[in-house]
């Protein structure tokens, strides 16, 4: 997130807007989702790797830009 200039605003408006666009059913932890969106600036896209806890809480594994 830090390597790609990104803040707070941008993951969350990306999770907000944005969708899941992966389930990854694998880990024994429990599923991961992959949702896409765009940051701030509406021109920046955000990939999000993230899964819901057993407390409903939503944990954010990582965070990056998708370059193209």
């Amino acid at each position: 997130m830090d390597e790609d200039g990104l803040t707070d605003a941008d993951v969350e408006q990306a999770v907000m807007k944005g969708g899941v666009v992966a389930t990854l059913t694998e880990d024994p932890r429990g599923s991961r989702f992959v949702v896409r969106g765009f940051g701030l600036d509406e021109e920046t896209e955000v990939e999000i790797v993230c899964r819901f806890l057993q407390s409903s809480s939503l944990r954010i594994i990582t965070v990056y830009a998708i370059e193209e």
